[in-house]
């Protein structure tokens, strides 16, 4: 392929390079933003004793936090390490139901989430859990099945 060959693909409205593309793809502020909801709606299924939501839940976390590793690859050793050390045992409260084991884990989980943000220079980052549940979705949906 020489050099000066550009791919462009057209989003409906106007021809785009891939490299105008990838400049368009969220960064980490953007990418994470979707993590708190996530961790909210988790919490407060598995408090409600709907452990498949929580797993849902649980799943989409790590899933968007995949992503997050895989969009900013300087933060991909950091994002294994916490997915294996900090979200693993969250999994595995999910898994036995064991709601004391679950809140360990899951303070575990936030607390190293924040300490991540120092170590990457966002001290000033410090997400805490919303006092209560979310109040656009039923938790308890499902519950039973």
């Amino acid at each position: 392929m020489s050099a000066d060959h550009t791919h462009v693909v057209n989003n409906g409205k106007r021809d785009l390079t891939l490299d105008e593309l990838a400049l368009m793809q969220p960064g980490m502020d953007r990418l994470m933003a979707e993590v708190g909801p996530r961790a909210h709606r988790l919490y407060y299924a598995a408090k409600a004793g709907n452990w498949r939501l929580a797993d849902y839940f649980f799943r989409s976390l790590v899933k968007q936090l995949r992503l997050c590793a895989t969009s900013r690859p300087k933060y991909d050793a950091d994002m294994a390490a916490y997915l294996d050390e900090d979200c693993e045992p969250v999994r595995s409260a999910l898994r036995a139901r064991d709601l004391a084991a679950f809140e360990s884990a899951y303070t575990q989980m936030i607390d190293r989430a924040n300490h991540y943000h120092g170590v990457f220079g966002k001290p000033y980052i410090v997400w805490v859990l919303p006092p209560a549940p979310p109040d656009d979705l039923d938790l308890t949906a499902g519950a039973d099945a």
